[in-house]
Formats: structure tokens, sequence, C-alpha cells
């Protein structure tokens, strides 16, 4: 079988692992990733496809992960090599190689994705974050929520701790039913649909806070990069290497910008939330909602070279006293810039379709 392995994403024996970091996080599961996408979710005929799973790698190509051994690493093949290892599953091929174009595979973009592809899941609810991520997001639910509350209940029937499935599930009766009925009245949907327009409310609000999420927990690794390439930009032998100079320019600025600019994004989506919430009826959500979920496919994408760039790189640099200029610029060169300018396009476009200026090289 034709493969390689991933030596950047091997792991070690675990009785020689060292112990946690004190406040690192533990690795994220396939479904609250952006990176992974287990095809044991969609209808091969190959079973030993179905326990594999589409990753992407330090250059931003996707390859189906045959299976990830703590002591021999990850063994990958690619895409177009299907037919060739697992004879008879053409078909298969022809469905991974579609999935393998899709630049995230986070839950949000991969609804419309597999939609816009014709491909259909074998259990379509198991889409959807866990209950760990969920958890983690539920710091984010106030900011959603309590404008809401107040507009339609008022500051006296609504608090910090409060969402609006909480105040929902109330077990006075007659209270829930006298809050559905505000509700309606205030935002002129029908009184039967109000728990359904709740549960899109909290979907479209929760995919923002999910993005959000991902963007705040690479920051101080982005910020500790920009440290770390201005040193190497300095370094006497990278700046008598005009390419290898430009290489690290071009990857710093890139990175610069699509922090930059995703954070204005994401300000700007917040932003759609607050007009929501001062005319809050049925046309103005499914603006809201078509908004945020035009976002989904970009902001998956470039968060999810971001994610896969910076945690390559922690692994392979996790402190500032490992590798010397010749290895960190070879770093750069053949795992940092390849798919980083793909990157800065692809959030350019988005800043068009959002309103926002595009930002030159």
């Amino acid at each position: 079988m034709r493969g390689y392995r991933d030596t950047a994403a091997q792991m070690t024996d675990k009785k020689d692992d060292p112990p946690p970091e004190k406040g690192k996080k533990p690795a994220m599961s396939d479904m609250d990733a952006l990176d992974t996408f287990p095809l044991g979710m969609i209808p091969l005929t190959s079973m030993s496809l179905r326990s594999a799973k589409l990753i992407k790698n330090a250059r931003l190509e996707t390859t189906v992960e045959l299976y990830n051994d703590p002591i021999t690493g990850s063994y990958q093949i690619f895409p177009e090599d299907i037919a060739e290892n697992f004879k008879g599953s053409e078909g298969d091929q022809e469905i991974i190689t579609k999935l393998a174009l899709l630049n995230s595979y986070d839950v949000f973009s991969m609804r419309n994705s597999l939609a816009r592809l014709g491909l259909t899941l074998d259990a379509p609810e198991s889409l959807t974050l866990s209950n760990d991520m969920k958890a983690a997001l539920n710091k984010y639910a106030v900011q959603f929520s309590r404008p809401v509350l107040n507009n339609i209940f008022g500051a006296e029937e609504s608090n910090a701790a409060q969402d609006l499935q909480q105040l929902l599930r109330d077990p006075d009766v007659s209270k829930v039913r006298r809050n559905l009925m505000i509700m309606s009245e205030k935002t002129s949907i029908p009184l039967n649909e109000i728990p359904g327009f709740i549960s899109d409310y909290n979907d479209v609000f929760l995919s923002l806070a999910y993005y959000r999420y991902i963007f705040e927990n690479i920051g101080p690794s982005i910020q500790r990069f920009s440290f770390w390439i201005e040193e190497l930009r300095r370094h006497r032998d990278v700046m008598s290497t005009p390419q290898t100079l430009n290489s690290c320019r071009k990857t710093e600025d890139a990175l610069r910008f699509l922090s930059s600019s995703i954070r204005e994004r994401l300000m700007r989506l917040q932003y759609s939330f607050e007009v929501f919430w001062k005319n809050i009826n049925p046309n103005s959500f499914i603006q809201l909602r078509q908004q945020i979920e035009d976002n989904h496919a970009s902001l998956g994408a470039v968060l999810c070279g971001l994610v896969v760039k910076m945690r390559n790189w922690e692994k392979a640099f996790p402190d500032s006293t490992q590798g010397g200029p010749t290895t960190r610029a070879k770093f750069v060169v053949t795992e940092l810039e390849p798919g980083i300018e793909r990157l800065r396009s692809l959030e350019n476009v988005a800043r068009m379709r959002l309103g926002l200026q595009p930002l030159k090289n």
C-alpha cells in the first residue's frame, strides 16, 4: 500500500510522555475540530475507509489517515491513491475526493458543504459539537441571549445567568406560557413557532461563539509566533539570504493580516446581532442567519489553516530555545509558507462579501 507517515504528527509511547503542562488544553474531539472529518459518517462501501478520517496536513493538503499509532505515528495516503490501495473503491474515492476539496471540516460549514455536494450522512444528527465544547461556549451565551431577554421581557425578568432555553424550561407552566405569548407579541412570530425560533437562534449564536472560541484559543500562539519570526528575520544568516528573508516576511505579514482581519470580521458579525436585537422579527432573523451562515465556510477555512499552521509550529518549536536559525528558516519555507497566501486570498474575498474593504499585500 502506497502511503506515507506524517512524522510531524508522530506521537511517543505514553510511558515516556512528560506530564501535561499546567493549563494546557486537552486535544479537541474530531467533531469539534476544523481539520478532521471521520469518514465513518459517510456511507462508504469500504469498511477500512469508514474507520479512517480526513485530516489537513501542515501544508493544508487533505490526506486520508488510515491509522494513528502511539508508536509508529500517523499513516496517511492521498485521496487520489484510494482506488489503487483499496480495490473496488472507485465510488468511495470519488466521494472522498469531493470532501478533500473542502477547506474546513467544522460542523457548521460542513452542513452546507455536504448539501452542496449532494452527500448525506448515515446519522445527520451526529454533525454537532460535543457536549464538552458546548459547555466551553457557555461563557459567550450571555452576550447573545441577555439583549434578547432585556428587549422582550425587560431587565426585571432576566439576569446574567439566564438564557432563552432556560427561561422556557421554568417549572411554572403558566409563567412559561406567558413568556411565550410576550415573545410572540414582541417579535410577530406565531406562538407555535417560538420554540423553533429559539432553537434556530441558539444554533446561529453557537456557531459564531464557536469560531470566536477557536480564534481566541490560537491567539497566544500567534502572538508568540510574531516574536519568534521577528527574531528569525533579524538573524544575519536569514538577512543574507533574500529568498528565505522574503518567505519569512510573507509568512509574518500574512499571519498578522489574517489575525487582525478575522478579529474585525467577528466584530462585524457581533454587531449584526446588536442590529437584530433592536428589531426582532422573522425577517430580521432570516437576514441575520443568512449573514452568519454565509461566513461559516470562510471563517472555517481561514481558522482551520491558522490552527493547523500554529499547532504544527508549536510541536516543532515548543519554546523559544528550540532549533537554530537554519532549522527555523527551513520550517518557515517548507511548512508555514505553503498555502498561507491562499488563506489571505480567501479572507479578502470574505471581507468584500461582508462589506469590508480588501487589504492589499
